[in-house]
């Protein structure tokens, strides 16, 4: 059916008519749910389709057309309610129509929901339906209906036009502007509550899914971009290519590496894939499983194509910042290796990276040419939506976009849906939410089609031994191959200013490179302040003449280097590079937070911790002679207190974890093996959580999930948050003028603003820290970012007062730097 635009004066954006906008999001719509492997596929696509073309029905009024030639903009204007009724009117009658309105009675209501906060977050549904038995409202609605009255014969024009292919035309639109308004708000009330009242953790996911459909085609079309293309010819061999080329060197670890690589991927050929759906690699530390998990996720794609014929996408999670551009450098450089690259660039519609410090510019392959999306919002929209074959983001990213009532997170939902996830070092995400992870991802598997695969040296009890698939036997005999670490227990309370001038003797008489891992980012200061005052005037050198462009601490014979959140991210990253660089001489001296505790890539000779969980500790000591060198390293574990008595871990750290540490350790001798300790201790950790802990956020959560209390969803934060201020750095003139910038912007009042920024927002992360304080009035005197009370910068002119290059954020006065956590 070919449709004239042209003729139609209704209109839903300035330079597109409201029959376009309608089409191509109910088109959208329809392409996405068709592109799944669900249960109801065919209804779910049809039912979508018209939400699509229902979702701006209220556009039609007088009021908002008037808005869109002069800017004038009344109550009336708004269109989500109106549009919502319409929704739900018009899906009922489908399928009314088909004979399904007693199976599927509970969609025209979740049509409602999802309509009625396309543009805004979802609200308790409690709060939500109330509005329907509001007198008020209902003389509102009714208003609206009246304003749509001048423009009904347009409306009727393009809605036959919509509805015609869908074999539907014999509709009468017209029907919806003879209904009685209470009557229809009432029996709307009535079925929502009902869906309530049911408390079906499906009512959640589907409300979600179609929520997550809408949103997303909504977005597109209004961006005047396409869903693009997917790439589908990944093979699994492009692993097994690449490390034949990488690997040519062996290392003593590599045989154990290939043993444990191909022993996961031979378990593909015994996959049931209808009831293996949760799978585990819990391997040691160094073992190389990043390679192992993606490749066996390809294939697993293509075993998944084979029985079910569709190609799952590949979401790939992890808990740190400072370990996806690592990861996600090992994965572009296995594309790369295998002819993926076009014009020096890796197609955005096949590998993504995205988390809050990320690239937006969207590169799209589509015809074997590859088109650079120059349109910052087109591209945010691509790469939010999460379109590509392969997507390395964050746990907060992930979880946030399955457990949330917020519109922005909610729009990449339906890409989770058929999925391959892997979540690497699973072992981060706080115990109180292991049983509501379980209960979601089970639900994702087992309703959604998704395959999860947990990697992880240390695996938490999340899932029990009859819910998951080991694809490794005998997970024992990788940890005892794996004898690289002697581990020091010294459970002797240390005062901090002794440990000090321990360090700094060990340092002084050692030529090993080491790690001090401590438990407070003010602690870390402090120690490493010390070390580089003393070896600096050991060699007779003024400190800040010491450091170089990185902010480290270059000596004659060593490199002293701080790493913390204190430090700007654009300085972390080049930091990590540094360590990780294999032909600098110099050895490495480097004190740190948990920030390196998992997955980072770099190896030492000693490491000394200050006590922590015991998962913590084996992931930390996962830095200390990563490759299996002949000589083992050694991993010190030691409780250190500040100058007012305070343990340094319990300022960050859950006292039952830290109790259950110290009763595993109070039972092993001082020295202790690697191979004897990890997977034992390991595991007897976990299963004493799994006692003592308490679930009781998690079954809060999920008891809101079912009661769709969606407002109540912010309550799952998977980053514990305390107080904290955004503080920008004006580090030199070329970052001084992107702030000046940004003001300039912020005081923009139209919708052109928050586009405006998005071309900033790499550079304002990374200039940008989060500081957790105690306390408010001295950190609140440096300016504020144009009205925004929580976002405050250092300006140039103080830059010396307020950031150093080595250590990062340290306010003057010595009463704030002591309330920095």
């Amino acid at each position: 059916m070919k449709i004239t635009l042209s003729s139609y004066k209704l209109y839903s954006h300035p330079d597109k008519s409201l029959l376009e906008h309608l089409k191509n999001v109910g088109d959208f719509s329809k392409q996405i749910v068709n592109s799944k492997v669900i249960p109801h596929k065919k209804i779910f696509s049809d039912i979508s389709y018209l939400i699509g073309v229902s979702h701006d029905f209220g556009k039609s009024t007088e009021a908002f057309q008037r808005m869109l030639k002069t800017g004038e903009r009344t109550k009336k204007a708004n269109h989500g309610l109106i549009s919502s009724l319409f929704g739900y009117f018009i899906v009922k009658k489908f399928l009314e129509k088909i004979g399904k309105i007693d199976e599927f009675w509970y969609i025209p209501p979740i049509t409602w929901i999802v309509i009625n906060k396309h543009h805004g977050n979802i609200q308790d549904i409690k709060h939500e339906i109330d509005k329907l038995r509001d007198q008020r409202k209902i003389k509102f609605v009714k208003e609206q209906i009246d304003d749509i009255r001048p423009n009904i014969n347009d409306l009727l024009q393009i809605y036959r036009k919509l509805l015609k292919d869908f074999g539907f035309e014999h509709f009468d639109v017209s029907l919806f502007f003879d209904i009685n308004v209470d009557f229809l708000m009432r029996e709307i009330y009535r079925k929502v509550k009902k869906i309530k009242r049911k408390m079906k953790l499906d009512f959640y996911f589907k409300i979600l899914f179609f929520y997550s459909v809408l949103l997303d085609s909504d977005k597109i079309d209004a961006s005047g971009s396409k869903i693009p293309p997917r790439i589908k010819n990944l093979k699994k061999n492009i692993v097994d290519n690449y490390k034949s080329q990488k690997f040519v060197e062996k290392e003593r670890i590599d045989n154990i590496r290939e043993m444990a690589y191909n022993e996961v991927n031979d378990k593909l050929s015994s996959c049931n894939l209808d009831e293996d759906r949760v799978f585990s690699i819990n391997l040691p530390t160094g073992i190389g499983k990043t390679l192992m998990g993606f490749s066996f996720a390809l294939g697993l794609r293509e075993k998944i194509k084979s029985r079910y014929n569709f190609e799952p996408k590949i979401i790939y999670s992890l808990p740190f910042l400072s370990i996806i551009d690592q990861n996600a450098s090992t994965i572009s450089e296995i594309l790369d290796f295998n002819g993926f690259k076009i014009n020096s660039e890796i197609p955005s519609n096949l590998f993504l990276k995205h988390h809050h410090l990320a690239d937006i510019k969207y590169r799209e392959m589509k015809d074997q040419e590859l088109n650079i999306i120059e349109d910052i919002n087109k591209s945010l929209i691509l790469t939010e939506g999460w379109h590509s074959e392969i997507i390395m983001t964050t746990f907060v990213q992930f979880f946030h976009s399955i457990i949330t009532n917020k519109n922005r997170a909610a729009r990449k939902f339906h890409n989770i849906i058929n999925a391959i996830i892997l979540l690497d070092e699973i072992q981060s995400i706080p115990h109180k939410y292991w049983l509501l992870i379980n209960k979601v991802l089970k639900y994702l598997a087992f309703h959604f089609n998704c395959w999860i695969i947990l990697m992880t040296a240390t695996r938490p009890l999340i899932f029990d031994e009859g819910e998951l698939k080991e694809l490794v036997k005998n997970k024992e005999f990788y940890f005892n191959s794996l004898d690289r670490v002697i581990f020091n227990f010294n459970l002797q309370e240390q005062n901090f200013n002794s440990f000090k001038k321990f360090i700094l003797n060990e340092i002084e008489r050692s030529d090993e490179n080491i790690m001090v891992v401590l438990n407070t980012v003010r602690s870390s200061k402090d120690l490493y302040e010390y070390l580089k005052d003393n070896l600096c005037h050991k060699y007779d050198l003024d400190p800040e003449d010491a450091l170089d462009e990185d902010g480290i601490c270059n000596l004659r014979d060593l490199e002293l280097i701080n790493m913390s959140t204190h430090v700007l991210p654009f300085y972390r990253l080049r930091r990590i590079k540094r360590i990780r660089k294999k032909n600098n001489s110099k050895r490495k001296v480097i004190i740190t937070t948990q920030l390196v505790e998992a997955g980072v890539d770099i190896s030492v000779d000693v490491i000394y911790r200050d006590l922590a969980p015991l998962d913590s500790i084996i992931q930390t000591a996962g830095r200390c002679n990563r490759n299996y060198d002949e000589k083992k390293g050694e991993v010190h574990v030691l409780i250190l207190k500040d100058e007012n008595n305070r343990f340094f871990h319990s300022y960050i750290y859950d006292p039952i974890l830290i109790d259950i540490t110290k009763r595993i350790l109070s039972k092993i001798n001082e020295r202790i093996s690697e191979k004897y300790f990890t997977f034992k201790s390991a595991n007897n950790y976990y299963h004493l959580l799994k006692e003592r802990a308490s679930f009781d956020d998690s079954k809060e959560i999920i008891d809101n999930l079912r009661r769709l209390n969606f407002s109540e969803t912010s309550k799952f934060n998977l980053i514990e948050k305390l107080r904290t201020i955004s503080i920008f750095i004006e580090l030199n003139e070329k970052v001084k003028g992107i702030r000046e910038k940004i003001e300039k912007i912020l005081s923009i009042k139209d919708f052109s603003r928050k586009r405006k920024l998005r071309k900033f927002r790499t550079c304002i992360n990374n200039f940008t820290l989060s500081i957790n304080y105690i306390g408010k009035d001295e950190i609140f005197q440096l300016p504020s970012i144009g009205e925004l009370e929580d976002f405050r910068y250092v300006p140039i002119e103080n830059l010396k007062e307020w950031y150093k290059v080595d250590i990062g954020f340290q306010p003057p006065q010595t009463d704030i730097s002591m309330r920095l956590l």
